[in-house]
């Protein structure tokens, strides 16, 4: 699909455009890829934050390239993708696979999962 207004070439999960942020016509998209996304509203942490960001979370299956007015972003499949983003467009992304994906949520429950405070320090392997 392309933005009726700028005419960037668009993913179809997509519901704004990615360069100038209009909302694409719902009735012209697919149905929902092959992608599973959850929002966090806790992520402002100082008081100049701004207080609508979000953290979207989305793990996806199928490879796909989206172009915008910098160049292309081309998200690998079975990678995890964690977005900031503010309104209704992201403000920075980084994306990582699915298995450094599980090893983060690994850490993330044996650290901080359990309630107790602990620091451990490794090196990138």
């Amino acid at each position: 699909m392309y933005c009726p207004q700028c005419g960037l070439m668009q993913p179809s999960e997509h519901r704004y455009c990615a360069s100038c942020g209009l909302r694409l016509p719902r009735e012209l998209l697919r149905g929902a890829g092959p992608k599973v996304s959850r929002w966090y509203s806790g992520i402002p942490v100082h008081p100049g934050d701004d207080p609508t960001a979000m953290l979207r979370v989305s793990r996806y299956l199928d490879e796909f390239e989206m172009q915008t007015n910098e160049g292309s972003v081309r998200v690998p499949s079975h990678h995890v993708r964690f977005s900031v983003w503010v309104e209704d467009r992201a403000s920075c992304a980084v994306s990582i696979p699915d298995f450094e994906a599980q090893s983060l949520g690994e850490f993330l429950l044996a650290t901080v999962g359990n309630g107790e405070e602990r620091v451990e320090v490794s090196e990138p392997g």
